[in-house]
């Protein structure tokens, strides 16, 4: 019935046989028991026998180096970045033209992209765009091979060339914002990729992508650059975020509520180089303000380093 409780009782017993520190023979007996209360006597067990024996025993053959010359040891990075040599224009213009007739969905297509890639670093600003203006064409399914190349290749003179293409509208949206979300993992990011950012954020078609993309990055240098504050670039983004909070995040309308909670968010994301807003970022906290903007504001603090001081009145939260 329901009310009986079922209890399991087991055992192992081993045996094992060793010489000269090796284990030659294990046998061992599993002993289960299964008994039904208030039952006496019912139930069932089983008994369970193995045997392991030791056969042979085979030397281990150490690795000669002479079997293969194929191998070798090396680290992980991918052996285009450790290879320095020169590259033309000219050679990236045919690979490109190669990425074009080469089939969408093959090894050599990728293995053709990643070149191309790892060659883009090796170019100047101006040998890219020299590159730009005989290369920008689109394959035959509509693809721009450059254009899908350029957010991976994470070179100053990458960055710069993208913004320049952003600016003119050479590029698609979509692709834009593919350029601004790949600045936020450009793993050393330079003085001279803020200084280029820096002005998109005072376009008023400035996107979301554009405000987040550009502070992580200006975050990842700061991480990288000890009293990035006092750097100019540095400062200049900060200076256009903090316009944008004015005096204490007062708003007109909805329209106007969602751009500061964007710049609140892009602080956030600036983190290290935001300390000289946490004053007014402690403003925007205060009673008073919609709820929407205090948490926001709050929220913007998680990347400010702890010394920050807001030296107006303490936050006053519910």
């Amino acid at each position: 019935s329901q009310s009986e409780q079922q209890v399991l009782s087991s055992q192992l017993e081993c045996v094992q046989s060793i010489k000269d520190g090796v284990l030659e023979e294990a046998k061992c007996t599993e002993s289960e028991r299964v008994t039904l209360f208030p039952q006496q006597g019912s139930g069932a067990e089983t008994h369970t026998q193995s045997a392991l024996r030791l056969l042979q025993v085979e030397t281990d053959t150490l690795y000669n180096k002479g079997d293969s010359e194929d191998l070798y040891v090396t680290n992980i990075l991918y052996e285009r970045e450790v290879t320095k040599r020169e590259v033309t224009g000219a050679e990236v213009t045919e690979l490109v033209w190669k990425l074009c007739l080469a089939h969408s969905a093959s090894y050599e297509t990728a293995d053709l992209f990643m070149t191309l890639v790892f060659e883009l670093r090796h170019l100047s600003l101006e040998a890219l765009r020299a590159l730009w203006q005989r290369s920008s064409f689109k394959c035959r399914d509509n693809w721009q091979p450059l254009i899908d190349a350029l957010p991976s290749c994470a070179t100053e003179a990458c960055v710069v060339l993208m913004k320049d293409l952003i600016v003119s509208g050479e590029v698609e949206e979509d692709k834009v914002e593919y350029f601004f979300w790949s600045f936020a993992f450009i793993p050393n990011p330079t003085l001279g990729m803020i200084e280029s950012l820096a002005p998109l954020l005072k376009s008023p078609r400035a996107s979301q992508s554009c405000f987040l993309g550009v502070t992580a990055l200006v975050h990842r240098f700061c991480s990288a650059h000890s009293s990035c504050d006092i750097v100019p670039a540095v400062q200049s983004v900060m200076r256009t975020l903090g316009k944008f909070l004015g005096g204490n995040c007062t708003v007109q309308d909805s329209e106007d509520l969602s751009k500061l909670q964007l710049v609140l968010k892009a602080i956030g994301n600036a983190g290290l180089a935001a300390a000289a807003l946490a004053p007014a970022l402690g403003r925007c906290a205060l009673r008073g303000r919609p709820v929407q903007t205090r948490l926001a504001a709050v929220r913007a603090f998680r990347r400010v380093p702890c010394p920050a001081r807001v030296s107006d009145p303490p936050l006053l939260l519910p």
